[in-house]
């Protein structure tokens, strides 16, 4: 009987995923990035050159420049914590996933936030689903540069 067990308990360490089936983590990566500038031609650091095409087609800026990345592994249901370079906070949920492969689809709750004596005040919250690596962009307020903050989060 306890050989049995363990036999049961060791398939279910091993079984793959199953297409549908939720995805236990993720990788969420934030890159920020400061936006500045209007007419002329575009210019983008080579950090997020890959990222061109997403920026240009959402916002309307001619300066795109690199501040910075982090990723950290969120399990299903945990929940990380960015520090932006406009002094305010962002709290990302992992929701979980549904699929298998590049068709992956991963759900993360977003709110953005600045500390205050009483705790927390909400500057916004949102919900998204997005395809394995596709960006969700986000303008999220202003340096003290007089730059826009952009945030580019991902899911893998």
């Amino acid at each position: 009987m306890r050989k049995a067990l363990l036999a049961a308990a060791v398939a279910l360490l091993v079984t793959p995923a199953v297409p549908g089936q939720s995805a236990s983590t993720a990788n969420v990566t934030v890159t920020q990035v400061a936006a500045s500038g209007s007419g002329g031609s575009v210019t983008i650091d080579r950090e997020i050159e890959g990222l061109r095409e997403s920026l240009v087609k959402k916002f309307a800026f001619s300066r795109y420049e690199f501040l910075s990345r982090k990723t950290a592994r969120l399990a299903s249901g945990a929940s990380g914590t960015w520090n932006l370079a406009n002094g305010t906070y962002l709290d990302i949920v992992f929701d979980g996933a549904e699929g298998a492969g590049a068709g992956t689809l991963y759900t993360l709750s977003l709110e953005v936030y600045k500390r205050t004596d009483e705790g927390k005040e909400r500057i916004s919250k949102v919900t998204y689903k997005r395809t394995k690596g596709q960006p969700s962009l986000l303008g999220v307020g202003k340096l003290s540069s007089g730059a826009s903050l952009i945030l580019v989060i991902t899911a893998e």
